[in-house]
């Protein structure tokens, strides 16, 4: 009891010598309530509080009143809409709670969090920074009823603090609605991820007040992780509108911004009649936005969007060209999309747009895919088999003709695909490979050489098998009907596939194989490895004709102390 009278009388001295005594009080305003020692903790036990802890004595704290009431009015909803709301406390007549909660100074301001205090303000006493403060701190803490829509919520500041946000179960969900967010999803154990921890921390700090950047420890939240698309640590995965984007590139700072800025801007390519011979010969699937001056800008905006959702995963382009329009066959404004020779026209409405991220969804993904860096790990890496062209891009006309046959074959499969045996559980995927970029796998593995193309051939690379030849012991020609023959054989069991690997490396990957498997033995089971590997020792030791160390230690002894006789 005497300490904290010692206590309470020490603060007020302090509180007392930096304020200056002034004639008048400061009252509490209508939009920051008044606590007391009978409401305060209930006040801040739910959502977040942001709390003045003053001296109605206090000229500082005079001064900041009609400044804290005006920022308290400009935020009044933000209670309902986001869990945020203002409170104060009269140190005078309430001096324990102010004792409790540290209070040396008047004004003090703290924020605090389902009752714990979580920051507190440090900065100037202007209306303008205190805002920009509670902006910061609200997105930080914000707790969005269900019963409340995006528009009463408003616009949530974006990376105030331009920091690493620590995502856990309880703050995850709530705090992701509002993005965008670039997110690491990370084991404290990996490697790679306490590389990238300086680089992340960096990111933060570039993109402040463009992306929230955070990180989440899926070894503590594996919930978290087990929802989301985390094959490996770390996974980094940008999160807007609902869906996410996974980050598949070399992780530099300058290639982590380029890619975050890059999702959340629009991105949408004007382009003309006659760009559209080479974006059909460059990409797989290309998607193009016809429109002109009079499309509702809310269709645009939509497409916009929808560049956003999909950035480094489909082309969107768009175009004014009436020649365009013409030659597609289509009135403006309309979504098409052109792939595997063929032509699609969205036919839904162009102000749904959830309607149209389901047909994006649905069309997407082309029937026969072209292999590059980027995607030959994800399609060829997977369970099952493909049917690869082996192509030269050099010979433009002979590539474009291997596509054409490969899309045509890949039509006539996937429209009677119920007579089709599924190999090995799966059905085939449909693949053109630049074999001048991989040669040395075309050479090593397919056992073919650059004056062979172009070829088709059905690999499973994940179990490093092929199947090299038809039935006639030729390659197949690439035409339809051959292909389709060849297909058949395969099904019905009258051709053997053959494997990619030499004796040599068939010995090697056995070696690896047992190797892998005393590996993981060993980590499970420390103490039996350990017993096993020293009888080994002292076997192979006797065979080569040493001894024990125990059996040396007993002829020592019997050296030095002879028997007698």
């Amino acid at each position: 009891m005497i300490d904290m009278s010692i206590r309470s009388i020490l603060s007020a001295a302090i509180a007392i010598a930096i304020c200056s005594p002034a004639i008048g009080g400061v009252q509490a305003s209508e939009v920051s309530k008044n606590l007391d020692s009978t409401s305060f903790d209930s006040y801040i036990a739910e959502g977040a509080t942001f709390v003045k802890f003053y001296s109605p004595e206090c000229v500082h704290s005079q001064k900041l009143a009609p400044t804290w009431e005006q920022v308290a009015s400009e935020h009044q909803g933000w209670e309902k809409t986001r869990g945020f709301k203002f409170g104060e406390v009269d140190c005078l007549t309430n001096s324990d709670i102010c004792e409790d909660n540290d209070v040396t100074s008047y004004p003090t301001m703290k924020v605090f969090y389902k009752g714990k205090p979580v920051s507190r303000y440090s900065k100037k006493r202007t209306a303008e920074v205190l805002g920009e403060f509670v902006a910061a701190m609200s997105a930080e803490y914000i707790n969005v009823a269900e019963d409340v829509n995006s528009k009463e919520v408003g616009e949530v500041k974006v990376n105030a603090l331009g920091k690493v946000i620590t995502l856990d179960q309880e703050s995850y969900d709530r705090r992701i609605k509002h993005g965008p967010w670039f997110i690491e999803y990370y084991a404290p154990w990996c490697g790679h991820c306490k590389a990238l921890a300086p680089v992340w921390e960096l990111l933060a700090e570039e993109l402040q007040g463009k992306v929230n950047v955070g990180k989440v420890d899926c070894t503590k939240n594996e919930d978290i992780c087990r929802k989301n698309p985390v094959p490996g640590f770390p996974t980094l995965l940008l999160h807007q509108y609902g869906r996410s984007i996974e980050f598949r590139k070399k992780r530099t700072p300058e290639g982590l911004i380029e890619f975050a800025l890059g999702a959340i801007n629009p991105s949408i390519e004007q382009v003309e009649l006659a760009q559209i011979p080479l974006i059909k010969a460059t990409n797989d699937v290309s998607f193009i936005y016809m429109y002109d001056d009079h499309t509702d800008s809310k269709i645009t905006n939509i497409m916009e969007k929808q560049s956003q959702i999909y950035y480094e995963q489909i082309n969107i382009y768009g175009s004014k060209d009436s020649a365009l329009a013409d030659k597609l066959s289509v009135p403006r404004p309309s979504l098409v999309v052109l792939k595997d020779n063929h032509q699609i026209r969205y036919e839904g409405s162009l102000t749904d747009d959830q309607a149209i991220e389901a047909w994006i969804d649905q069309v997407q993904n082309p029937l026969v895919r072209t292999l590059d860096n980027s995607n030959i790990g994800t399609v060829l890496g997977r369970s099952g088999w493909s049917i690869i062209g082996l192509v030269e891009l050099a010979n433009a006309e002979e590539t474009e003709r291997t596509r054409l046959e490969l899309i045509e074959t890949a039509l006539e499969y996937q429209k009677n695909i119920d007579q089709h045996k599924a190999l090995d559980g799966r059905h085939l995927r449909f693949a053109v490979l630049n074999a001048t970029q991989w040669e040395g796998y075309i050479r090593g593995a397919l056992k073919l050489r650059l004056t062979d193309l172009p070829a088709v051939l059905v690999i499973n690379s994940r179990d490093e098998e092929f199947y090299p030849f038809g039935l006639d012991g030729r390659r197949p020609a690439v035409e339809k009907e051959a292909l389709l023959k060849y297909i058949r054989e395969i099904e019905e069991g009258v051709l053997q596939p053959r494997s990619m690997l030499s004796f040599v490396q068939k010995g090697f990957r056995e070696v690896q194989s047992r190797f892998r498997i005393v590996t993981q033995f060993t980590g499970q089971h420390p103490m039996a490895s350990m017993a096993v590997g020293t009888a080994f020792l002292m076997a192979l030791m006797r065979l080569l004709g040493g001894k024990a160390p125990e059996e040396d230690e007993k002829k020592e002894q019997e050296a030095e102390h002879p028997k007698a006789e």
